[in-house]
């Protein structure tokens, strides 16, 4: 992931009759910040994959899915392939990459409001919070200012966690406050921005009262920051965004990418892309439908992934499992190792990574 190119600002209009300006696009970031924060993902790759595997497990014990997540066609009756214990779909219709399964209540609370909650928390939270914030919160907080040339924003963040993101859009001058229905996160992340000299602005709410949040806001802008992809139901979030005064919707989902490909030959390594409740992702055929659902176009798009960080983990614990000495891994870090950034830049650039930013405006009619 090389150094992500400037945002093209778009053409002056010239007239009434003037094509709508080109979507705005970035590509790449780096990822040295990754590989020093993941590093447990290979030092722990046999606990963090039992722990995936039996999260699978109960997903498989869920009931077969019907229908797309996203556009509602009816699955195919075949898999189009398996990845640790779960088949997945493409959906003939919009393109959208299902899990044979639905997320019933169940699963979703022994996720994120259930017993499962503790540890899924923990995954999330850091004693390294400002680092946490600059490195990788305010360059997305960055992107939304830029994309729309706007200082004075007013922001909802729904499915805040722990307040990361709403902690840099302070500091970029952006009024935000933040909803979640997990308890522990918005308690540490109002702990952590009260310290650092912010003020509380994270909100715990209950499930049944997350989309109430955004119908009734006040906000420029919902931003749905890693969160579309483990909604039960995000027809519900699509439909509150139209409904609510909010012009701008500012996303992050995973995408079907390379790293699906890489985890579905490595079944010895943890599965980064599907899996700590990504039983669906996404496609560009499901994200125009998505757009279409939610009534709006996107002004502008980043794309980056860790897609050859999840190739050179792999590589590297498969080396490690075969007796390589240090001094054979030395040579692959050396070759393959160094390289990483330049080579996820030809995969964020072809649209085949892991992860896309899209700052999105509602249409005008007409």
């Amino acid at each position: 992931m090389t150094a992500a190119a400037t945002l093209a600002s778009p053409p002056p209009a010239t007239g009434k009759a003037a094509a709508r300006p080109p979507v705005q696009r970035k590509y790449s970031k780096s990822s040295a910040f990754y590989r020093h924060a993941k590093s447990d993902y290979i030092e722990q790759n046999a606990r963090l994959l039992a722990e995936e595997l039996g999260r699978n497990r109960v997903y498989t014990e869920q009931p077969l899915r019907r229908g797309c997540k996203i556009c509602g066609t009816a699955m195919p009756e075949a898999a189009d392939f398996s990845s640790h214990g779960v088949d997945y779909k493409l959906c003939r219709g919009c393109g959208h990459l299902n899990g044979r399964h639905e997320e019933t209540q169940a699963f979703v609370d022994a996720l994120y409001v259930g017993d499962g909650v503790a540890q899924y928390a923990t995954d999330y939270l850091d004693d390294n919070f400002a680092r946490r914030t600059s490195d990788i919160y305010r360059p997305k907080a960055e992107f939304l200012r830029d994309s729309l040339g706007d200082t004075s924003l007013k922001v909802l963040d729904v499915g805040c966690g722990s307040g990361y993101f709403v902690h840099a859009c302070h500091q970029l001058g952006m009024q935000a406050r933040g909803v979640d229905v997990s308890r522990e996160m918005v308690d540490f992340g109002n702990r952590q921005i009260v310290h650092l000299g912010g003020s509380a602005a994270l909100r715990h709410v209950q499930p049944h009262d997350f989309v109430a949040q955004v119908v009734d806001t006040d906000a420029d802008v919902v931003s749905a920051i890693g969160v579309i992809e483990h909604l039960q139901n995000p027809h519900e979030l699509f439909a509150a965004f139209g409904r609510s005064q909010a012009s701008v919707l500012y996303y992050s989902v995973p995408m079907f990418s390379s790293s699906v490909l890489f985890e579905n030959l490595f079944k010895d390594v943890y599965p980064r892309q599907l899996a700590g409740g990504h039983t669906h992702l996404f496609t560009e055929t499901s994200l125009e439908r998505m757009h279409l659902l939610c009534g709006v176009e996107p002004v502008a798009e980043w794309r980056f992934g860790a897609d050859m960080l999840d190739l050179h983990r792999a590589m590297r614990a498969g080396l490690a499992a075969n007796g390589a000495s240090a001094a054979l891994l030395d040579v692959f870090e050396a070759g393959f190792g160094r390289q990483i950034d330049e080579m996820q830049a030809c995969l964020d650039r072809a649209h085949f990574c892991s992860e896309i930013h899209c700052v999105a405006r509602k249409r005008v009619p007409g």
